[in-house]
């Protein structure tokens, strides 16, 4: 028996022909065609809309990272920038006493433009004549105001003068502004009231004398720093050939002295003029007397540093002779080496300007 043929839908007609194929094909290309244009919109959105929002970013990004301005407190060192101002009040003091000379004279007309709230002093027949002024003090009193002394040497010259011959002190009230830190920059001065005398500055009494040994005369010692002084001061030549090796000593380029005496030889320590085993020191002060052409005559005094080397006494340094005031030198060191001990070895080293450290401008006195 043949099968029976389905049954069909009663809930309507079913499109299983052509056309419902077509219907199918045509919903199928027009869900891709939609979605490209919505993704090229989207797109061309963006491009759009790209360059403004670059914009935005950017001057967002720079406000935000733009540093603000920030106020720089420099701190003022008054040190150096508050200059003694000693310099002025000697210009002004010299300016103050020549102008007693008149109203109308140019030393009163440069007083007035200096320092206008000074008075001039009125002199008489005979006017103090001015030898030279020098500061000899400054004493700051508080912010920019200072208190200096000034010295004045007047001239021996003027008869009947009440200042002849004699050195009197002036104190000058100055107040002085701060220099900037900028190239150029200047202070301003004021003069703020008259000059007053005052007493001058107490003279120290001698410190105790370091050099406490006579050194005999004729030994070796002495001779050998009468011979250094007079050539070295320019009686005669070859100074160097009493320098110790790599001593350095540069030559006086205004001596002219023709004659040098060795009036006293003294020792720091107790020594008997021998040269003594080799790298032995001895710190000697030693008072000459040069005379030049002229037949002056010039009291000098020069303290030195020796070492003997191979029988003889060399000179290893030029002191101030202070090195010893007030305190001890330090003991000579023995050197790390052999060849140390004799070509690298300092003055501290051998004892000599431990302390002070003070050596004549001009000449390095070390080995």
């Amino acid at each position: 028996m043949p099968p029976s043929a389905p049954r069909r839908s009663r809930s309507g007609p079913q499109t299983n022909g052509p056309t419902d194929v077509s219907a199918a094909a045509h919903r199928t290309r027009t869900l891709p065609v939609r979605r490209t244009r919505m993704v090229r919109l989207a797109v061309w959105a963006a491009v759009a809309t790209g360059p403004l929002a670059l914009i935005a970013t950017c001057a967002h990004g720079q406000s935000a990272a733009a540093p603000r301005p920030v106020a720089v407190t420099r701190a003022v060192d008054h040190a150096e920038t508050a200059a003694d101002p000693a310099g002025y009040a000697e210009l002004v003091l010299s300016v103050w006493l020549r102008s007693g000379t008149g109203q109308d004279s140019v030393a009163a007309r440069q007083l007035r433009a200096m320092a206008p709230s000074l008075q001039p002093p009125t002199w008489a027949e005979h006017a103090p004549a001015v030898e030279r002024l020098a500061a000899v003090h400054s004493a700051r009193q508080g912010d920019g105001a200072w208190s200096v002394t000034v010295a004045v040497e007047f001239k021996d010259s003027v008869e009947g003068s009440a200042a002849q011959g004699i050195v009197r002190y002036f104190a000058l009230p100055v107040v002085a502004t701060e220099a900037g830190s900028e190239p150029g920059a200047k202070q301003a001065f004021a003069v703020t009231d008259s000059p007053a005398e005052v007493a001058g500055p107490t003279v120290l009494d001698v410190p105790d004398d370091p050099y406490g040994t006579e050194v005999p005369t004729g030994s070796a010692l002495s001779s050998t720093v009468a011979e250094f002084l007079s050539a070295y001061l320019g009686a005669e030549d070859g100074a160097e050939r009493y320098l110790a090796p790599g001593t350095t000593l540069p030559a006086l380029s205004s001596a002219a002295f023709t004659a040098v005496s060795l009036d006293e030889l003294k020792a720091a320590d107790r020594t008997d003029g021998a040269a003594g085993k080799d790298s032995a020191t001895v710190r000697v002060r030693a008072q000459v007397t040069a005379k030049d052409a002229d037949g002056g005559q010039w009291p000098l005094a020069y303290a030195l540093g020796l070492k003997a080397r191979d029988g003889r006494w060399e000179v290893v340094a030029l002191q101030s002779g202070l090195e010893s005031s007030g305190t001890k030198t330090s003991a000579p060191r023995a050197s790390t080496t052999a060849s140390s001990a004799s070509s690298t070895q300092t003055t501290a080293e051998l004892g000599i300007g431990a302390h002070a450290g003070v050596r004549i401008a001009g000449w390095e006195g070390t080995r």
